[in-house]
């Protein structure tokens, strides 16, 4: 039963309930077109949306034509800025739809909500 509160496609996340998942069939093109695997969102936003969270962390709705898509940013293992699209899915499941590094416009964007700068080489 839906909630009053809560559209079936509202990014949300319910302690206990909610899984992560992507398309097995798109992990090779997102390997190959952004460099990043669609496991490492999936890993990612298993550590964000734990209590102990200590990455920076925004997220948007950002709705399609055909279903609501959510966009997140966040920063990787090497502190680097990452933007990722996920849709929610039936039984709580988060779908990954795509990972990749952050533009840079999208990284300016992430600095100035969370103080964060990349670190330059």
């Amino acid at each position: 039963m839906e909630s009053p509160y809560w559209e079936a496609e509202d990014f949300r996340v319910v302690i206990g309930a909610t899984k992560i998942d992507y398309a097995a069939d798109k992990e090779e093109h997102n390997r190959t077109k952004h460099k990043y695997s669609l496991a490492s969102a999936v890993n990612l936003l298993e550590h964000l949306i734990l209590p102990v969270n200590v990455r920076p962390f925004i997220t948007r709705d950002a709705c399609t034509s055909y279903e609501r898509r959510h966009e997140h940013m966040t920063v990787d293992s090497d502190g680097k800025v990452v933007f990722f699209v996920t849709t929610m899915r039936k039984n709580e499941t988060i779908r990954v739809i795509s990972l990749r590094r952050a533009h840079e416009a999208e990284r300016n964007v992430f600095a100035c909500f969370t103080g964060y700068h990349e670190k330059t080489p």
